[in-house]
């Protein structure tokens, strides 16, 4: 046993010189050291084996280490292309940085520019990055640094983008999609108002375990596995929906009026109602796991200029248990014919006032919860929110709108602050997103 963990800590000595050699050599190239050092010290570490130097892989966290990494000379760069070839499957799934700001808020900068922006919500700073890759593209969804990306003047081109690696994971053309996408060149890419990641397991990324869901701009569902050559469609066509999520080893989606639907995660094809909200109706909703619980987020605007809406309040809601049994309405049909629900639902929606140490980023992308102790920079009990109203805008003008509603609400005080006001006075920018980059 002593010999293991022997063994053991010289793996971690080695790999935390590897890491030192990584940023040493990025900082010798920038200095514009001797040549002859260079080269001396990049032969003797080009010619580790590969499985150590996936050693070093797995080690990387920061985005930062690993542009460095797969700079220090080409058979480095070969041994993190062989680790993961995403050609069919997202890589494996490694707790979420902390040595860096996240989430950060993406910005894009016009149509057709290839000069993106990144915005650090407690930096209150602005950083241009150049991603020539999202050009034209809009962007209805963004998991574990990868972005859902549909070409803007193709909509038959949709993929993940990591923009960090380049990498990129093909999804089947919206052609497939059965008819409620408008392949119009103009429409298209809106038609689409989310795309959201889910599986069986958080640490399970096997192409057949991973469902990506889109959300049209009228709430329908449609899924795929990852490696699938068309979109399919849930049914009965439901409208209104407005998140999806997995649950304790289930899918789960909610409508604009709280209902929870589960959906079955072998077909993906019957949605059956388990619980009724009695609220009032918000403008957005949203699923998220916190603490065990699932928990319904619902977003209240109010609607300035005619054109432009503000988030005022957030409500949060606990899925429980009721005694009292509740129907309702199933779905409608194509002739408008209400269905109900022939199964009693015993689950409703329970409201809560404090979030306790948690902290919620919602969007178009799926809805993230972090605990403030595990990242210092944030505060707990608060829910930090991106603009979504611009997609209805840009639908309706054919203009990009001034994405103003991004912020943080606190819960303890129901009080809202607001981030990047004026922003759009000097820089054009799209819908916001959350996005972490992600080296992997």
């Amino acid at each position: 046993m002593a010999r293991l963990c022997n063994m053991k800590d010289l793996i971690s000595i080695w790999i935390d010189e590897a890491l030192k050699l990584v940023n040493s050599l990025a900082l010798c190239w920038r200095r514009k050291a001797h040549r002859s050092d260079q080269e001396v010290s990049i032969r003797i570490w080009s010619e580790l084996p590969n499985d150590m130097l996936q050693l070093v892989i797995r080690a990387i966290d920061s985005p930062k280490d690993y542009l460095n990494f797969t700079g220090v000379c080409k058979s480095w760069r070969i041994s993190r292309e062989i680790m993961f070839n995403p050609r069919c499957n997202f890589p494996p799934i490694n707790p979420l940085p902390k040595k860096y700001p996240f989430p950060m808020l993406l910005q894009p900068h016009g149509q057709e520019s290839e000069v993106f922006y990144f915005y650090s919500i407690f930096q209150r700073k602005v950083h241009m990055v150049h991603v020539p890759e999202l050009s034209n593209k809009w962007i209805p969804g963004s998991w574990r640094g990868w972005l859902a990306t549909i070409d803007i003047n193709d909509g038959n081109l949709i993929h993940f983008l990591n923009p960090i690696t380049k990498a990129h994971i093909t999804l089947p053309p919206l052609s497939t999609c059965p008819k409620s996408i408008n392949l119009t060149k103009r429409r298209c890419p809106l038609d689409v108002e989310k795309i959201v990641v889910v599986s069986s397991s958080e640490v399970d990324t096997q192409p057949n375990h991973m469902i990506v869901v889109l959300i049209t701009d009228v709430g329908k569902l449609h899924f795929c596995r990852l490696g699938d050559d068309r979109w399919k469609k849930v049914y009965p066509s439901i409208s209104n929906i407005q998140d999806v999520i997995e649950f304790k080893g289930l899918l789960h989606a909610v409508d604009v009026r709280g209902t929870l639907f589960v959906i079955e995660t072998g077909t993906c094809t019957k949605m059956t109602p388990v619980a009724v909200h009695r609220g009032r109706w918000p403008d957005r909703q949203y699923l998220v796991e916190s603490a065990g619980d699932l928990l319904l987020i619902s977003r209240f605007q109010e609607v300035e200029d005619d054109k432009d809406a503000r988030t005022l309040l957030f409500k949060l809601y606990r899925l429980v248990e009721s005694q009292i049994t509740y129907y309702k309405p199933y779905y409608c049909d194509e002739d408008r014919q209400v269905h109900y629900s022939e199964d009693p639902i015993f689950k409703i929606w329970e409201e809560i006032e404090s979030l306790h140490d948690q902290i919620l980023f919602v969007g178009r992308n799926r809805t993230l919860c972090l605990d403030s102790k595990l990242y210092h920079e944030y505060k707990g009990n608060c829910i930090y929110f991106a603009d979504e109203s611009p997609a209805d805008a840009w639908r309706a003008t054919g203009e990009y709108a001034d994405p103003h509603d991004n912020g943080v609400y606190y819960m303890n005080d129901k009080r809202v602050e607001y981030f990047m006001e004026g922003l759009s006075d000097w820089l054009p920018i799209m819908p916001a997103i959350w996005f972490s980059p992600n080296p992997w």
